[in-house]
């Protein structure tokens, strides 16, 4: 994503999601040890293999859904946008740049059994554009975005 010189805010949503991960590890590291202390083999197993799964597909999740969002003060910014055709299915629109006169609100999605959430920025024309972003930063996201929504609206 190319970013302009007059560009108010750039968001990149990778620190705090870093430290979730590592305190995910750690968590985990701790149970393995609480396993290890005891002695339950099959026990051992499962949580490891599952553990690994779950370390595994974390990363995968990270690594997939990584966006940049970037406040100009005459549009909204987002990479790796999806937007509703017709059908109302959602599909991939690649970088998007919104005006903020046609927003019309924001609003948080919840995925079961993932680490990131879908922002969803909904138009004046019924049109819905919606982004990842991880859950360490989406609150934070969004209340920032509302205030730069009603600042240059």
């Amino acid at each position: 994503m190319d970013i302009r010189e007059n560009a108010v805010k750039v968001y990149k949503d990778t620190a705090w999601v870093w430290l979730g991960v590592i305190f995910f590890i750690a968590m985990i590291a701790w149970g393995i040890y609480l396993l290890f202390t005891s002695d339950l083999d099959t026990w051992l197993n499962v949580v490891l293999g599952v553990s690994l799964v779950m370390t595994t597909s974390y990363f995968f999740d990270i690594k997939k859904n990584r966006n940049t969002v970037v406040v100009y003060s005459d549009c909204l910014a987002i990479e790796h946008a999806q937007r509703t055709d017709d059908a109302f299915i959602w599909e991939d629109a690649g970088t998007v740049e919104i005006p903020w006169s046609q927003i019309k609100r924001f609003s948080v999605e919840g995925i079961h059994w993932a680490y990131h959430y879908y922002m969803i920025v909904e138009l004046q024309n019924r049109k819905s554009y919606r982004f990842a972003v991880f859950e360490p930063t989406k609150l934070f996201l969004k209340r920032q975005l509302k205030k730069y929504h009603k600042q240059y609206k």
